[in-house]
């Protein structure tokens, strides 16, 4: 499979329930620079950094289309399938756009600014070399960039990460198309991977860009500005308390 900006053969993106360990909340004069992120070599909640790549192309190839947020972005998709420490964002393949998006205080984020996967559920990825050689080749020639709060966050070209190969499970009505199944897989790419911000308004604006002389199927360019309110653990509890309660 290969895709995350453009669509090629069968590309894909993954998510899985996170451990909890203590958290570090960023104070507003922090944030921004590469304090903000996580490093390529670091656990976030006792995971690697790489799988927890995996996982957010698991997380993105498991949900239905109809209630994907990555096409047809709403505040309300922006919380589907969220269920563990780290909160996923979609990509976006197109065009620029403002997404807002509620997130509990505690949550780390990712979100993908250039990434690929393939897997065996491509007739053309059949092993692992293959496989290896597709989920990289989109991410060549890129052009990224990330503000938080509108402070650069530096050094993104030297936060690429290929997986392990891992097995990944396609759902039914997929974004992508695939067959329902269970692949084996590797992801390649750039992610914006956030420690835990302070509660309130934060605003994430990435872009992405690729010109490929070679493979100019590959080429995109999107820009996206995510609107992120950082809201108590109180008040989230709140809102299911007054959900749950019987008129």
């Amino acid at each position: 499979m290969k895709e995350v900006s453009k669509s090629l053969p069968i590309l894909l993106l993954g998510i899985s329930i996170a451990f909890l360990t203590p958290q570090i909340v960023l104070s507003a004069y922090a944030q921004g620079n590469s304090s903000a992120v996580y490093s390529k070599e670091s656990a976030p909640f006792g995971v690697a950094y790489k799988d927890w790549i995996a996982r957010w192309w698991q997380w993105d190839v498991g949900i239905p289309s109809s209630q994907h947020p990555r096409d047809n972005y709403t505040a309300e998709k922006c919380t589907v399938n969220q269920n563990g420490s780290v909160w996923f964002l979609p990509d976006i393949l197109t065009g620029k756009e403002k997404r807002p998006c509620t997130i509990p205080e505690g949550k780390a984020i990712m979100v993908p600014l250039l990434t690929g996967e393939c897997d065996t559920s491509d007739p053309a990825s059949q092993n692992d070399a293959d496989i290896r050689q597709c989920s990289t080749a989109g991410d060549e020639y890129g052009a990224i960039s990330a503000t938080l709060d509108g402070q650069k966050i530096e050094n993104l070209d030297s936060y690429r990460t290929a997986t392990d190969f891992f097995n990944i499970t396609i759902a039914k009505d997929n974004i992508f198309d695939i067959p329902v199944g269970t692949y084996r897989g590797a992801a390649d790419g750039f992610f914006v991977f956030l420690k835990p911000l302070s509660v309130g308004d934060h605003e994430l604006h990435i872009k992405t860009s690729v010109t490929n002389p070679t493979s100019p199927s590959y080429n995109y360019a999107s820009e996206a500005i995510y609107d992120l309110k950082v809201s108590p653990k109180s008040q989230i509890e709140n809102n299911i308390n007054q959900t749950n309660q019987v008129p």
